[in-house]
């Protein structure tokens, strides 16, 4: 997942190249079915890097009003998700709880894993996330 603008733009970047390749004449002697191999390789890069960028914009653009996580582990990448919905730089939300950018970097990194609950709770009020909390019991 982009999780900030300059991965934004590299992924972007890199999506046009694979659009350059693509668009490229075929190489010549290289065989059919190699030839097939890289090309439907490309796509598929392409097409994941575009389900990335369409994602960051989706959430950028705002479009989104509720995240959703499966798992108590799916709280670091919502917590993620909303720091780009609120369109908050990473170094904005570390002034907002006075810490350095790079902590945030680094819990962003990890996607929040072993930061302490107190500490989720405090990412959550800074960026005006209400989280809503539901169990359910699994058969057995």
């Amino acid at each position: 997942m982009i999780t900030n603008q300059r991965q934004y733009t590299n992924t972007q970047a890199m999506a046009e190249r694979f659009r350059r390749a693509l668009a490229a004449p075929d190489p010549d002697g290289l065989h059919p079915k190699a030839l097939k191999a890289m090309r439907d390789g490309l796509r598929s890069q392409l097409h994941d890097l575009e389900i990335e960028l369409a994602e960051f914009e989706a959430l950028q653009n705002g479009t989104v009003s509720m995240l959703e996580a499966e798992s108590i582990v799916g709280l670091g990448m919502l917590l993620i998700k909303a720091r780009i919905v609120r369109n908050i730089t990473q170094k904005e939300l570390a002034d907002r709880l006075s810490l350095a950018e790079q902590q945030i970097q680094r819990y962003e990194a990890t996607q929040y894993r072993g930061v302490a609950a107190e500490r989720l709770q405090q990412v959550a009020d800074a960026l005006h996330l209400r989280v809503r909390e539901v169990a359910t019991l699994d058969d057995i």
